[in-house]
């Protein structure tokens, strides 16, 4: 079946999987893969393209929403209807999914249908029609993903922070914005086309060796693409540079406000940074030890850690939930326990953080997605998005680096009633 495309935030992986090889084909394109499949014979194929929504420029914001929604559409050998109509008659998913930094078109598949499936993503790269009948409906699925993640309180404070700390680059928001310039199927072309070539493209299996996936991929219309690298819409964008102190505001007079708090930190601590806030339950009947986990359940909000990890940028914090009469002083509260105990933690806090996060990071790496974006990763040397265990003496030093610096904040809630980042003591 044609599974939804979704977008999501980038999620970081510790190790990397068991059994990884690496291969690339004469044009450059790099393969990586694991032979170790799912059950039954399960496999799987992703085409993966660094053309994520950091690329955009104000020409072509929300330019990889669009072309992540073009995937699987009439290409010149197949129409829409029969790659879905394949795919259902071989069991396959066929899924679409951009971040900040990737566009990724997938497929879940037996083993045996592996060959055919790497010919129907070698037409999506390089042989999509872009229709401007199809513009049309493409534009309809993206302006109902787009106001979908609009009204989720809680995609609006973690794009807000994002917006806040990164700026531009991996300040661009997710989904394509109200009265995109991308008004047409020839301008999701053309950011195709400067995307795709093969040093940014990459090929990721599973239940399957990365020599036979690149020979597979040398046999398909990938072997076409051009071999020199290119930036979408432009030059390659500029390392991500983290700006403290700034703040994004969403004005809503809902029942409950949220606020998202966030500090830059080094993309291979950021899990195991989120970790240490320890807002994460581990015990069904049990909020958690930590003194933020604590001050929640005895204050009646929520504090939710996150993190986000980059090739190049980390982003670490702790999102809060109250009522809207609340939300000021609990916000107040969640950063004096940030500077009180977390910018010099003790060293048991640091030990359960090392453990958690060691012990997420391989659960993590028992799925399949895990396994996926560790694949993924390593093929387009985004060493950074997956990053090693992190010993207690690095974690206690990101800690004091992270939670001692000035952070970044967004806010959905009346700004009568909520805190300000440069009035919380940072």
């Amino acid at each position: 079946m044609l599974a939804a495309g979704r977008l999501a935030g980038a999620r970081a992986y510790a190790t990397a999987a068991a059994g990884v090889s690496m291969a690339s084909t004469a044009n450059g394109i790099r393969v990586a893969a694991s032979e170790a499949g799912g059950r039954a014979g399960l496999a799987s194929v992703s085409l993966v393209v660094n053309a994520g929504a950091r690329f955009e420029t104000a020409a072509s914001a929300g330019a990889a929403h669009f072309l992540k929604a073009f995937g699987f559409r009439n290409t010149q050998e197949r129409t829409s209807f029969r790659t879905i109509r394949e795919a259902e008659l071989n069991g396959a998913t066929l899924t679409a999914e951009a971040t900040r930094e990737n566009i990724t078109y997938r497929v879940q598949c037996f083993a045996d249908a592996l060959p055919y499936f790497v010919h129907v993503l070698a037409e999506v790269a390089t042989a999509t029609k872009f229709a401007e009948h199809e513009f049309r409906d493409v534009a309809r699925t993206v302006r109902l993903e787009a106001l979908t993640a609009r009204a989720d309180p809680v995609a609006l404070a973690l794009g807000g922070v994002h917006q806040a700390a990164f700026r531009c680059g991996l300040g661009n928001a997710l989904h394509a914005p109200v009265g995109s310039p991308v008004a047409t199927s020839d301008a999701v072309r053309q950011y195709a086309h400067v995307a795709l070539a093969a040093g940014r493209v990459a090929v990721v299996g599973t239940g399957i060796s990365a020599d036979a996936l690149a020979k597979l991929v040398g046999e398909s219309r990938l072997a076409e693409l051009p071999q020199a690298p290119a930036a979408a819409g432009g030059d390659q964008p500029a390392a991500a540079s983290f700006v403290g102190g700034t703040q994004q505001m969403y004005e809503t007079a809902g029942p409950v406000a949220h606020y998202a708090l966030a500090f830059g930190c080094e993309p291979r601590s950021a899990h195991a940074l989120a970790a240490l806030l320890g807002t994460q339950r581990r015990l069904k009947w049990s909020g958690g030890v930590s003194p933020l986990a604590r001050l929640a359940a005895a204050e009646g909000f929520s504090a939710d850690a996150f993190s986000f990890a980059y090739s190049d940028a980390g982003l670490v914090g702790v999102l809060v939930a109250a009522p809207a009469s609340q939300i000021k002083a609990a916000v107040q509260k969640t950063a004096a326990v940030i500077q009180r105990d977390l910018a010099k933690p003790a060293p048991d806090a640091v030990q359960r953080a090392v453990a958690a996060a060691a012990v997420d990071a391989d659960d993590a790496l028992a799925t399949h997605a895990g396994q996926l974006r560790v694949l993924e990763a390593a093929a387009l040397g985004q060493a950074g998005a997956a990053p090693a265990h992190v010993d207690a003496a690095a974690l206690g030093a990101a800690a004091a680096a992270a939670f001692g610096s000035r952070p970044v904040a967004a806010a959905v809630a009346l700004p009568q009633a909520t805190a300000y980042v440069d009035t919380l003591g940072f």
